[in-house]
Formats: C-alpha cells, sequence, structure tokens
C-alpha cells in the first residue's frame, strides 16, 4: 500500500507537470494564455495520478507504469520542444 502511494506521489508530481508543459506548448503562442488556469489544473492532476495508483494490483507495477509514463511524457515534451525550434 505504501508503496503504491509513494509511487503516485512521487511519480505523480512530475508527470502532470510535463503534461501540462505538453500541453501549453502545444497551444499557439506556447500556451501563454492559458497558464494560470494550467496552474490551477495542476493540483487536481496530481491528486488524480495519486488516486489512479491505487489502481494498480502492487507497488513496482505502480513504479514501472508510472516511471514509464513519465518517460514518455518527458521524450514527447523533449520532442515537441526540438521540433518547434
Amino acid at each position: 500500500m505504501i508503496a503504491r502511494c509513494l509511487a503516485g506521489t512521487l511519480l505523480g508530481f512530475p508527470l502532470a507537470a510535463a503534461l501540462l508543459a505538453l500541453a501549453l506548448r502545444l497551444l499557439p503562442d506556447g500556451g501563454a494564455a492559458f497558464l494560470i488556469p494550467a496552474l490551477i489544473l495542476f493540483f487536481p492532476l496530481w491528486t488524480g495520478v495519486m488516486a489512479g495508483a491505487y489502481l494498480f494490483r502492487s507497488g513496482p507495477r505502480a513504479w514501472l507504469v508510472l516511471g514509464v509514463a513519465n518517460a514518455l511524457a518527458f521524450l514527447a515534451l523533449w520532442g515537441v520542444r526540438l521540433a518547434g525550434s
């Protein structure tokens, strides 16, 4: 139980940040007009990831899936950034 909680808390934070940064990056003008709503949306998204971590069968599976999701989100963010500049 504690492993899933830690996975959701520790890996949910960067995952939520990467997903919101990716969404902002894909909007016109870098999403400058939506920065405040994105910041407000961050906490519910992070909380959702933390709650979703309890859906996994075990702690190691939660760490694995959330770790892979983080890697994919940051790779997508990096790819969008390279394509845009």
